[in-house]
C-alpha cells in the first residue's frame, strides 16, 4: 500500500475537520464556492470519519495558503485589558483579527458597510468575551470556534434570511464566550431608528 493510500485510510481527528472548514471558509472568499455551496459541504464536514472523506470535499479547491490578503481587506485589533467597542456606521473589512488578552469585544454591525458578502472573524481571545450584534437577515457560522471554558451561541429566534453578510467565525476562545445577537429592540418589540 502506497503513503497516499494509507493516508485516505487514516481517521479524522476535530483538527483535521477544523483544517478542511479553514480551506471552505477561503474558498467563499476567492468565489471559488457561494453561500449555499459553503453550507452543504460544511455540514460534510462533520460527518466525515476518514482522510479521503474530508479530500473528497476540497479535492477541487487550492490549498490552504491560496488567500494572499492585502492591508485594506485584513484588519487585526489588539489589546490587553479593558473593552473593545465598534458601532455605527463603520466599515467592516472581509478579514477581521481580534487578539484580546483579558478583555471583551462589542462589534455592532447593524449600521455598519460592508466590504464584502462574507466576513471572516478570526479569534484568538483569552480571558475574555465577544458580543457581536447582526443586521436583520444577516446569516452567521460559529461552527469553527473552538471555546476552552466558556461557550459559542447564537442567541437569535430567527432563522437568517438568505443573502449577505455572512459572517464566519474561526479561531480560539480560553475561559470566555461567543454571543451571536441581532439589532438591540426598542421597549415596543421594534428595532430603533438608525
Amino acid at each position: 500500500m502506497t503513503e497516499t493510500n494509507h493516508e485516505s485510510v487514516l481517521r479524522v481527528s476535530d483538527a483535521d475537520r477544523n483544517g478542511t472548514l479553514r480551506r471552505l471558509h477561503n474558498a467563499v472568499a476567492l468565489g471559488l464556492i457561494d453561500i449555499e455551496e459553503f453550507e452543504e459541504r460544511s455540514a460534510m464536514v462533520s460527518r466525515a470519519r476518514m482522510r479521503s472523506d474530508l479530500d473528497a470535499l476540497v479535492g477541487d479547491l487550492p490549498g490552504p495558503a491560496a488567500i494572499v490578503t492585502s492591508a485594506a481587506d485584513r484588519v487585526e485589533l489588539r489589546g490587553i485589558l479593558g473593552s473593545l467597542k465598534r458601532q455605527g456606521e463603520w466599515t467592516v473589512p472581509t478579514r477581521l483579527a481580534l487578539v484580546r488578552r483579558m478583555g471583551s469585544v462589542d462589534l455592532d454591525l447593524t449600521r455598519a458597510r460592508f466590504a464584502g458578502p462574507m466576513v471572516l472573524i478570526e479569534l484568538d481571545m483569552k480571558f475574555g468575551g465577544v458580543d457581536i450584534r447582526l443586521p436583520e437577515g444577516a446569516s452567521a457560522s460559529i461552527d469553527d470556534v473552538e471555546v476552552i471554558v466558556g461557550s459559542a451561541h447564537d442567541h437569535r429566534k430567527y432563522a437568517p434570511a438568505e443573502g449577505t453578510p455572512h459572517v464566519i467565525l474561526t479561531g480560539k476562545v480560553v475561559c470566555g464566550s461567543v454571543d451571536i445577537r441581532g439589532p438591540r429592540k426598542s421597549w415596543f418589540g421594534r428595532a430603533p431608528k438608525a
